[in-house]
């Protein structure tokens, strides 16, 4: 039996148009809910019927599946910001609500009516801004490196800037975790801070404009001395290279934005004694290269164990 296509009755829309509309205006959305999804199942559906069935699933408390649906309409040109908006700030999404207003605004659209959302939404990012500010300075101000970390990971960029102070302060306390202090600076030239801060580690000191820090040195002493090991060692000893150059990576991180002192065949040599010495479980720091090795590997192993 051949499959037949179902015609809806001729007067079914017109039925459960106006059942979905009357349930609506009696704010029944449950039942105007049914109505409208009945329409949309049968094909029957337009835009104003999309429409009011953001509505209703914004009503019944179903504010994502709104959101994603009105989404969905105001790509297609039609739809309703000012509802969209509303579930913005329903959700607390005050940063998307700013960058959707500031959007309509560049296209020219009249944003009158959404100005007090702005201002609200804006108030609401500074609050919750400051909130997190004071809380991270208590968090940067104590020794619980291992929470800073995380903390510096999981951070939202837009707060970098409210922290530069919290930053400058811990980078120039020498007691200061050095791995932290890197990821830090990372942040502050990500963010193209322009102002000067003072980097303290392992007694040595520098100051700093974030902005403008030149990692060309950094990348040219790396591949000195991972040359001079590849050069020697990669053929007879594929291994070794490997682990030499995951070493001296790790230095050069922690060490940041301070450069070695020596020579990269110095290092190359104190890199190779120092993985021998691991391969055989006796770690002797027999000058003082290996020895800077092995401090910055301690703090690598406390890391990765976060």
């Amino acid at each position: 039996m051949k499959n037949r296509k179902i015609v809806p009755h001729p007067y079914l829309k017109e039925r459960l148009l106006t059942e979905g509309m009357e349930a609506l205006k009696g704010k029944r959305y449950k039942e105007a809910y049914t109505c409208f999804v009945q329409l949309e199942q049968l094909q029957l559906h337009d835009d104003d019927i999309q429409m009011a069935l953001v509505v209703c699933l914004f009503e019944m408390g179903q504010v994502e599946e709104a959101k994603e649906r009105c989404e969905q309409l105001l790509a297609r040109g039609i739809g309703d910001w000012t509802i969209y908006i509303s579930m913005l700030v329903h959700l607390q999404q005050y940063d998307e609500v700013v960058a959707v207003i500031h959007k309509l605004q560049q296209k020219g659209i009249d944003c009158t009516p959404f100005l007090p959302l702005l201002q609200f939404s804006e108030k609401m990012i500074h609050s919750h801004d400051d909130r997190q500010t004071k809380q991270y300075e208590s968090i940067f101000q104590g020794n619980e490196w291992m929470k800073q970390l995380r903390i510096l990971q999981q951070l939202d960029l837009r707060l970098v800037s409210h922290l530069v102070p919290i930053f400058v302060r811990y980078l120039r306390d020498e007691t200061k975790h050095p791995i932290v202090k890197t990821t830090m600076l990372h942040m502050l030239k990500k963010e193209q801070v322009t102002e000067s801060v003072t980097v303290k580690k392992f007694g040595q000191t520098m100051t700093v404009v974030p902005a403008q820090l030149d990692e060309r040195k950094q990348k040219q002493w790396t591949e000195q001395v991972l040359d001079i090991v590849e050069q020697t060692w990669a053929k007879q000893n594929p291994t070794m290279y490997e682990w030499c150059e995951q070493i001296w990576l790790r230095y050069m991180f922690v060490m940041y934005p301070f450069l070695p002192t020596g020579s990269a065949q110095q290092w190359a040599n104190a890199l190779h004694a120092y993985v021998e010495q691991c391969e055989t479980g006796q770690t002797i720091c027999t000058n003082s290269l290996v020895a800077k090795l092995y401090e910055t590997e301690k703090l690598w192993l406390s890391v990765e164990s976060i």
